[in-house]
């Protein structure tokens, strides 16, 4: 924990820099919609996470490019598990599968160990957060209970 009670892996500003960069490219494609993939459900205490900081900047962006963008973050309110379903009813196993196997939270870059729910430390609270949803998810497609 930072002296500003910020967790450690707190990397200022990165999530505004990343929105910032897709709507550069954005309007010189003519696009309006931009999709990003943070959450205020399990954020970690980061500020660039937050729905407040996302809609101030859709406004930011919108104002200092004169362009109409909307910035969605369809993961806002929802936890882990959540995401796990969300990503099943998307695109079935198939893309849960890509997720395990393509993409990792872990804080410390870890690709060396697989586990069910993907690659990562598995002590880090990104692991922890994924592997607990993870879980959840699974329990729930197993035994068809919503509620597990």
């Amino acid at each position: 924990m930072l002296e500003n009670r910020l967790p450690s892996t707190f990397v200022p500003g990165r999530n505004i820099l990343f929105l910032t960069f897709a709507a550069c490219v954005a309007y010189r494609r003519g696009l309006k919609h931009i999709v990003g993939g943070m959450c205020e459900t399990d954020f970690s205490g980061y500020p660039d996470c937050r729905d407040d900081t996302i809609k101030s900047l859709q406004a930011s962006l919108n104002l200092g490019m004169e362009a109409r963008f909307v910035l969605h973050t369809p993961l806002m309110w929802i936890d882990k598990s959540q995401s796990w379903d969300l990503a099943r009813q998307l695109g079935g196993p198939a893309l849960v599968n890509l997720i395990v196997e393509h993409t990792h939270t872990c804080y410390q870059g870890d690709r060396s160990q697989r586990h069910d729910w993907g690659f990562g430390c598995g002590t880090c609270p990104a692991c922890l957060l994924r592997r607990d949803g993870f879980l959840q998810y699974k329990a729930r497609e197993t035994t068809g209970d919503p509620s597990a």
